[in-house]
């Protein structure tokens, strides 16, 4: 119930800008895509940003195109201060 609880309380705002979306490869039912991408976190007067890239793996199936593997690539050397980056990308 504290303010640093890991519900976080008050709740993170944050915004996700993703461009430069291309597929690498492709074959009869499978897809590889990847795309540039910016987190930006604000909570308690703090903006946090995340810079790096998807690798996205996409099957085709009946219709329905789904995610098989998400990877996301920090660009970022080191996580400090961002120590606390899992749950945002």
């Amino acid at each position: 119930m504290g303010r640093f609880a890991h519900a976080e309380y008050p709740k993170s705002r944050t915004r996700r800008l993703i461009t430069n979306v291309r597929v690498r490869e492709s074959s009869d039912d499978t897809f590889v895509a990847t795309s540039n991408f910016v987190v930006y976190r604000m909570r308690m007067h703090t903006t946090e940003t995340y810079v790096g890239r998807y690798e996205h793996t996409l099957v085709h199936r009946d219709g329905v195109m789904k995610i098989r593997e998400r990877r996301a690539i920090l660009d970022m050397e080191a996580l400090r201060p961002h120590g606390k980056v899992g749950f945002l990308l």
